[in-house]
């Protein structure tokens, strides 16, 4: 760790943290390439050990779980000497208790993947586990949460974290124009059997679904999920769990002009139901469907207003901003605290006049 002294007014350098996927790795991240444009000295790295300064900025994307080496390395360092820690913390977490929902119940994978501390695990109780782990070591200084239902969860245990959510930026997508030749899509991961089953039993009533969704395939990423999402009618939102906020598939779904038809979704600002996308219980969803096919001034009335919102106010590098303003009040806190504890620190006797 190099340490060092910036000068009044210049940016800090910011080591931002990114483990990707086997589809997109090497890319560079969009939040790296936003504070670039700032006028930042961005380095994007997988995971620590890292090379970087006291009078630095560490962001986090992700998962505290993705950085085992990042976390060994900060905890060995005496908090006084660690650079300013962001987490943007945007995996799912347990439902908060002012939803009203039950807690999840994982699959045998998911069990088994908690238990031996997989790095890959995501299921929401690893991914609040290993945070709070963090949380206990003083890490990180900035905590950011993308939906107010994570952060009423955290609050409920006594951990602050700020809400700023996800955004909308250019590799979302875009409306091309095209011909809507799809229904129904369903965009997302194939291996979870509480999707499966809804899917199944929509299939059954006579809906129509197109399914496509994985992590290493690089047809669902980039260009090719653009041209599939504007051959989309409506965009399926099928959660994990019931009520789960999966903010990256409606925004998604709006970025390219596709109706999110979704199931309830326990505070889903800053979209409104109704106005941005529709909510339906899954008994109500064939109705739902067979409407919105047949009116498609009304489903392009919703799709539009979505797509406005998204690309003119929930901007990434709005949340960007808004995470870079609360990083610059903490660093004056801390920089205060450091003041206010060297004027009380006493003299020692080789500094005494």
């Amino acid at each position: 760790m190099k340490s060092s002294t910036r000068p009044v007014g210049q940016k800090p350098a910011i080591t931002f943290c990114y483990r990707g996927f086997a589809a997109n790795f090497g890319i560079r991240h969009v939040v790296a390439s936003i504070l670039e444009q700032a006028g930042y000295d961005v380095k994007q790295i997988k995971d620590g050990p890292a090379d970087f300064s006291t009078e630095s900025v560490v962001w986090i994307w992700g998962n505290t779980n993705w950085y085992p080496g990042l976390y060994a390395q900060l905890t060995a360092m005496p908090r006084v000497h660690r650079p300013l820690v962001v987490l943007w913390h945007t995996e799912p977490l347990p439902p908060p208790r002012a939803a009203g929902l039950p807690w999840p119940r994982l699959n045998w994978w998911e069990a088994a993947k908690l238990l031996l501390r997989d790095s890959n695990a995501t299921d929401v109780y690893t991914n609040y586990l290993v945070l709070r782990r963090w949380v206990k070591q003083g890490i990180p200084d900035v905590l950011v949460a993308p939906t107010l239902g994570r952060c009423g969860f955290l609050s409920e245990r006594g951990i602050r974290a700020d809400w700023v959510p996800l955004g909308y930026e250019p590799s979302c997508g875009r409306d091309l124009g095209s011909d809507r030749d799809i229904e129904v899509l369903f965009l997302g991961a194939q291996d979870v059997p509480r999707r499966n089953r809804l899917l199944r039993g929509l299939r059954k009533k006579g809906i129509r679904i197109q399914a496509a969704g994985s992590y290493v395939d690089p047809g669902c990423w980039g260009e090719e999920r653009t041209k599939l999402l504007n051959r989309t009618k409506i965009l399926l939102n099928l959660a994990r769990t019931p009520g789960e906020f999966p903010d990256l598939r409606l925004i998604l779904g709006m970025a390219n002009k596709a109706l999110v038809l979704s199931e309830p979704i326990y505070r889903p600002d800053p979209f409104v139901s109704g106005r941005h996308f529709v909510s339906s219980p899954i008994g109500e969803m064939p109705g739902i469907i067979r409407y919105y096919l047949a009116h498609d001034a009304e489903r392009a009335a919703i799709s539009e207003r979505a797509h406005r919102l998204i690309t003119q106010d929930v901007t990434m590098e709005a949340s960007v901003r808004r995470i870079l303003d609360l990083i610059s009040t903490r660093a004056n806190q801390r920089a205060a605290v450091e003041s206010a504890v060297r004027i009380k620190r006493p003299l020692r006797h080789h500094e005494v006049d």
